[in-house]
């Protein structure tokens, strides 16, 4: 079967009341919080209090599709 691989560069603004993040330091949790709740953590927490290192962004793609701007640089499709 072939795969199609996208390879992207490019930037966009992300709106922080509709990007997401989730937590990844606790695996047993799945909590979920917007960017304006990120942007108010330390960049490190600790076992109680997670920082913004301890998330990462839910969806790089839905976090597109709210963008307030942005750009393609680059777009390639290729088949595997």
């Amino acid at each position: 079967m072939n795969k199609i691989v996208v390879n992207v560069s490019g930037w966009f603004h992300a709106d922080p009341d509709k990007i997401m993040f989730q937590l990844i330091s606790d695996m047993d949790e799945s909590k979920y919080i917007t960017g304006t709740e990120w942007l108010e953590l330390p960049l490190e927490g600790d076992k109680n209090n997670p920082g913004r290192a301890d998330y990462v962004i839910e969806s790089v793609g839905k976090a597109m599709e709210t963008a307030l701007d942005g750009e393609y640089d680059y777009v390639d499709i290729e088949i595997e």
